[in-house]
């Protein structure tokens, strides 16, 4: 995605928050101009051009970062929809096409057909038929009419009695006849559906084992309308504005999520090959994305897209606060300064705008100390300067203040978008497996329908070549079903009688002493199954699965049983597999990894090997206590990394594990998104935690007292420290120090002011104040007790406020401290915005006797290259 597409501009008027900020800024432009203008009237010495140059290029970037960010958190959001609605559906058209392949072979259908040919069927033929057709729909819910046509076209028997179609001439009738493919699949008005717009039928012609001459065929009506309906349901929200479609190879609407907005039918622009588009329909302006079908186990499905839009102007309301408002405030703050998420530009943006702040409030320091000295400036004019120049500081700050909080905005957008794909992608893993399970279901409950095996297992004893015939079956289903890893039928007794798996063959003959088997034997209707807990089974070489267990019955009796095992391991990992985010490469988000975890924490599947299957889990474990269908998202800590945890508890689809349904099987579906290391998100905020910039606040306590001091107040680490005003000569930003050889460590090192070189005393070595000077931009304050006095350089951590002291207000240091190794003379109490506070008042000649003696201390230690003190004194004075 990038800033170039012309339609940016277009969608930044709708980004609100874009524009709050955006006003702010204009209303701190205006003012600064103002500002400029004053200081240059009024002779500040203050120049700001630079100043504003430099906020002025700072928030053009962020406001850029904050439309790009925004933009990304739609687009981001709309084409996962649009491309899960469109997986989610040729998932679910890949099982029919099985469908269609494996009933269309069933005995009873080429039985009737044999006899409708010979004339022989009767009227309970096809009422046995049309039961047959009903227990199928039962179980296979997806359905809305199971028919079986004659080679002319001629409707034999069908499930909906109020279809009043006798004889189709559709197209398809004929394909299907002279094809031998495994399936048909159709999309279009038929007569079969009369009274439907369009239907999704899938059909294959009825032969006999050993035949491809076609009998007649099979026709299955899918749900389409009713499907589309629900996977809409589960993608967008009531509250939501985008609208979810599918659309055929002509961009065709062919199923809406809100039919008033985009009817069925409509021909829409679509946006294959691009991020999105800005496309206008029915005199609105959309936001749009389109995406092609990944595909399941090849299958591609019928050549349709997933095409979500959205209202530009709802397309970027803003949601971020409630999004975070859950999340832990530290978390959440650590988050924000991860490199994994965030650029070195983005993440230096604040760090810039404090630096601009504190170069400004350098000059407006300056600005007063020269102001005291200036005899030019009469005292209404010193105090009018004086207050213009607290103004321009005043307005920097509002400045760096909408700076921060619109990459504060940036950054919590960037990682609400995280938090919701968390949630996103952990319901599209519960749906993936819902949807499966649900097949599971159906599967064992009609296969324990199938005649073969109810008219053997009626019989008191097998044969050899019985079993076989059993087994023949058995075979047929798991090649075209390839999710289970084995099938088993077993007696009335539970001894197996027949496996689907040769590798199991040796465990024909054994008793099947689970629970899941014994409780299959009980059931008594055609619609029960049991389902086993998820654990080991030698039916699964030991490994832990789910086994779909029904009752096989002949003539209302329960004459044995057939479980169907699930091959979890592939199965589950390819689930959590086809939920991972993927990167704008379609690449899966690095780090990233999903786990399938039941209510008694015991892990059934997972992507990363640090989450065994069966192993506990304790990651945030009460993401796994959600109810049914609920979601939740966090962000944990874990193994040195910060994650995005998403959550979603399974609610089952249709009728599997709905209110109606006996089995229940609470499990939930994570995801961790990864959102950076621990180490570098610290080891970044430590190293601005030891950047101390020049940030004070405008004097407050300006005492009346006619005689009254200014002093100029400073930082070592977070010691306040304050100097005569009358004594600074100004505060630069200084990297060419030179260090003298052979030094007492209180001396820095000297640096050329103007025409001298000037010793620089480091307060904080002479002090003992653990404080560790940047490596550039060091901050340096002159000072000059006297013009006779010599000039010196203090190394200090930021500057501080210039209040105005009375002598009376000053306490001796002796009056605090017995004894004292501080170069000063008293302590004062001040007023500042933060409370009062102490301010250590130090004296110029104390800190100047300092320095005369470490250079003393020097000579005396160094024989072969003696300092002369008062000399290097005189040089720099």
């Amino acid at each position: 995605m990038t800033t170039a597409n012309p339609n940016i501009a277009t969608m930044k008027q709708s980004m609100s928050s874009l524009n709050r900020y955006r006003e702010s800024l204009q209303q701190l432009q205006g003012t600064w101009d103002n500002l400029s203008l004053l200081s240059q009237l009024s002779g500040t010495g203050t120049d700001m051009s630079e100043t504003r140059q430099a906020f002025g290029k700072i928030t053009t970037d962020v406001l850029d970062s904050l439309a790009q960010e925004t933009l990304n958190k739609t687009i981001t959001a709309i084409t996962a929809k649009a491309q899960v609605a469109v997986d989610i559906v040729v998932r679910n058209l890949f099982e029919r096409t099985a469908d269609i392949g494996f009933l269309s072979t069933d005995d009873n259908l080429s039985n009737f057909l044999d006899k409708h040919l010979a004339g022989l069927a009767e009227a309970h033929d096809i009422i046995q038929l049309r039961e047959r057709f009903n227990e199928y729909v039962q179980k296979y819910s997806v359905y809305f009419n199971v028919i079986l046509l004659d080679a002319q076209g001629n409707i034999l028997v069908q499930l909906d009695d109020t279809n009043p179609t006798t004889q189709s001439h559709d197209p398809l009738i004929k394909e299907a006849l002279h094809s031998n493919a495994a399936y048909i699949e159709a999309f279009h008005h038929s007569d079969l559906a009369p009274t439907q717009s369009s239907s999704l039928i899938y059909a294959r012609k009825v032969c006999h084992d050993d035949s491809d001459a076609a009998l007649g065929v099979l026709c299955l009506c899918f749900k389409f309308e009713n499907e589309m309906d629900g996977i809409f349901q589960d993608l967008i929200g009531k509250n939501e504005w985008c609208v979810g479609l599918l659309l055929d190879e002509q961009d065709r609407v062919i199923a809406s999520s809100d039919h008033y907005q985009i009817p069925l039918g409509a021909t829409l622009e679509h946006a294959q090959g691009q991020d999105w588009i800005v496309t206008r329909f029915a005199g609105r302006l959309y936001l749009a994305v389109t995406r092609e079908t990944k595909g399941y186990q090849g299958y591609m499905g019928p050549g349709w897209r997933g095409h979500v839009m959205i209202p530009l102007e709802h397309a970027f309301e803003d949601n971020v606060a409630n999004i975070i408002a859950g999340i832990d405030t530290k978390l959440l703050k650590k988050v924000m300064r991860s490199p994994l998420l965030f650029s070195q530009t983005l993440l230096g943006i604040p760090k810039q705008a404090a630096t601009i702040q504190s170069k400004l409030n350098q000059s407006v320091w300056n600005g007063n100390i020269w102001q005291k000295r200036d005899a030019s400036h009469n005292a209404q004019q010193n105090n009018f300067s004086k207050m213009l120049l607290w103004e321009i500081s005043n307005t920097g700050f509002k400045t760096q203040s909408v700076v921060e909080k619109t990459v504060a905005d940036l950054y919590q957008t960037v990682v609400a978008v995280m938090l919701e794909n968390s949630r996103f992608f952990a319901s599209l893993a519960v749906d993936i497996m819902d949807r499966n399970l649900y097949e599971r279901a159906n599967d064992c409950r009609w296969w324990a329908l199938t005649a073969t095996f109810q008219r053997l297992l009626a019989k008191p004893e097998l044969s050899s070549q019985e079993k076989s015939a059993i087994t023949k079956v058995l075979v047929y289903i798991n090649k075209a079903y390839t999710v289970y890893s084995n099938l088993v039928v077993f007696d009335r007794n539970g001894c197996i009688v027949a496996t689907s798996n040769p590798a199991y063959q040796r465990m024909v003959g054994e008793t099947i002493t689970a629970d899941w088997a014994k409780a299959a034997l009980q059931l008594r209707q055609s619609q029960d199954y049991v389902v086993s807990d998820f654990e080991p089974s030698p039916l699964y070489g030991n490994q832990p699965t789910y086994i779909y267990g029904a009752a096989i019955r002949h003539q209302e009796q329960t004459v044995g049983g057939i479980g169907i095992v699930f091959d979890s391991t592939p199965q589950f990992s390819a689930m959590l597999m086809d939920a991972l985010p993927h990167n704008a490469d379609n690449d899966v988000v690095k780090g990233s990894f999903t786990l399938y975890v039941d209510e008694k924490l015991c892990v059934i599947s997972s992507t990363s090997r640090d989450f065994a299957v069966g192993s506990h889990f304790t990651v945030h474990p009460e993401l796994c206590k959600l109810t049914p269908g609920s979601t939740g998202f966090d962000i944990a800590l874990y193994n040195g990394n910060y994650y995005a945890v998403g959550a979603r508890a399974s609610s089952g689809y249709r009728e599997y594990k709905g209110a109606g349904d006996n089995y229940k099987n609470h499990v939930t579906a994570l995801i961790f998104i990864p959102l950076g290391k621990a180490a570098d998100i610290n080891a970044m905020i430590d190293s601005e935690n030891l950047l101390q910039q020049n940030q004070f606040k405008p004097a407050s306590n300006m005492t009346t007292a006619d005689n009254a001091e200014e002093y100029a107040t400073f930082y070592i680490d977070k010691h306040w420290l304050g100097l005569p005003a009358a004594h600074i000569v100004e505060a630069i930003q200084a990297n060419n120090i030179k260090p003298l050889p052979d030094t007492s460590s209180v001396l820095e090192g000297m640096f050329k002011h103007g025409d001298s070189v000037v010793p620089v005393l480091n307060l904080a070595r002479l002090t003992g104040i653990d404080f560790q000077a940047p490596e550039q931009d060091k901050q340096i304050i002159i000072v000059q007790a006297g013009p006779k006095l010599p000039k010196f350089g203090l190394l200090v951590s930021a500057l501080g406020e210039i209040p105005a002291i009375a002598p009376n207000a000053i306490e001796p240091l002796s009056a605090f401290f017995a004894t004292i190794n501080i170069p000063a003379e008293g302590i004062a109490k001040v007023m500042t915005d933060k409370g009062e506070n102490l301010l250590i008042l130090l004296s110029a000649i104390n800190l100047i006797t300092r320095i005369s003696e470490a250079a003393q201390q020097a000579n005396s230690q160094t024989a072969t290259s003696p300092v002369n003190t008062d000399e290097m004194l005189e040089q720099a004075a």
